[in-house]
């Protein structure tokens, strides 16, 4: 849905003949494209793992993260090729909520499996 909209904004920049603005928009399509095909791969990944792996967790929470403080840097201090944007829109907010409520669902899943490994822990060991 982002890259659509940035594959939209860079159309109509293309269009006007506006060129410094179009490598930004190149940027960001491709990024937004990867990352969704990143997170359409990690939710594949934990819904084949079942129960008995954290890896997939873990790395979807540094993911996660890595995507929110690369948004608040867009955001504050700028980052290469972007630099710094200032619009703050209505999908930015509800994909950074999204972002929490996966790195909350992934943290949960991580206590789940190890109070579950405990518990059958103790069960066996008695």
């Amino acid at each position: 849905m982002v890259a659509y909209d940035e594959y939209s904004d860079f159309k109509e920049l293309s269009d006007m003949g506006i060129k410094g603005e179009t490598t930004e928009k190149q940027f960001e399509m491709a990024f937004f494209t990867v990352s969704a095909i990143i997170y359409f791969g990690l939710c594949a990944w934990v819904v084949r793992s079942g129960e008995t792996q954290r890896l997939p967790h873990y790395i979807t929470i540094v993911i996660s993260v890595a995507l929110i403080l690369a948004y608040l840097a867009s955001r504050t201090v700028g980052v290469p090729v972007v630099g710094i944007d200032y619009y703050v829109g209505r999908l930015d907010i509800i994909t950074k909520i999204l972002q929490v409520i996966v790195i909350g669902l992934s943290v949960f899943a991580i206590y789940n499996m190890k109070r579950h490994m405990v518990k059958n822990t103790k069960q066996f060991g008695q």
